[in-house]
């Protein structure tokens, strides 16, 4: 064959077809649809806590606090060699231990140790809270990227799921800065500023770790009860 019929026949030879590797395709599928339901459904719903033992005066609050940390089966990255752990990630730079005794993957297949967990640990907050005079804040306006809120029991509370006992805490330095959320030692080791978590905190009953409601009681909604 001469060179100008292979060139001919080269020139009119059909360009291959791109066909996808099915089996990658798949795997990237799925893992885009474990990302969709992992965004998803992030937190534990009132009903669900409510399940695992949570009293139905903090439910709303609870599922609040969880949606901003995690559902029962969460694992956060690591952050300077610390994991987070269940749906108000206790972590295992000693928390964890503190309140729980077993391995991480009992606590993470135990939803109603977690709640039990989480009410005790609240309500430890609670009391250094008080007595470093982080209540008295209550009544008082933050505001956080163009948001703000009315601080309420709650919001101290959820401000406290970063630790409120003594005077080093995010919360402790907010109040000594007069509430400027830009204030040196706000930020968790995330970047997350306790005011996010005071102003999205805000107006909840946690009447079963204060003894007292300054919030809207929804729980007469979420058990089905009639209203008090």
């Amino acid at each position: 064959m001469t060179t100008a019929a292979i060139a001919f026949r080269n020139l009119h030879r059909p360009a291959p077809v791109w066909r996808p590797n099915y089996k990658d395709l798949f795997a990237q599928i799925g893992i885009a649809l474990g990302m969709i339901a992992t965004f998803g459904f992030a937190g534990e719903s009132a009903v669900s806590l409510l399940n695992a033992g949570m009293p139905a005066d903090c439910a709303e609050y609870a599922a609040n606090v969880s949606h901003s940390e995690g559902n029962f089966s969460s694992i956060s990255p690591s952050v300077n060699g610390t994991r987070c752990y269940g749906a108000f990630q206790f972590c295992d730079s000693g928390t964890l231990q503190q309140y729980w005794t077993g391995s991480r993957a009992d606590f993470l297949a135990n939803p109603s140790a977690q709640v039990a967990a989480w009410q005790q640990y609240e309500q430890d907050q609670w009391s250094p809270a008080q007595t470093n005079g982080l209540t008295n804040l209550v009544g008082q306006q933050v505001c956080y990227q163009g948001t703000c809120a009315t601080i309420t029991e709650s919001s101290i509370l959820k401000a406290c799921q970063f630790g409120c006992a003594g005077k080093k805490s995010k919360l402790y330095n907010l109040a000594q800065s007069d509430l400027d959320c830009n204030a040196a030692g706000t930020r968790d080791g995330a970047g997350t500023s306790v005011c996010s978590y005071l102003i999205s905190g805000a107006g909840y009953n946690v009447g079963c770790i204060t003894n007292s409601n300054d919030g809207v009681d929804c729980s007469a909604e979420t058990t089905g009860e009639a209203p008090k």
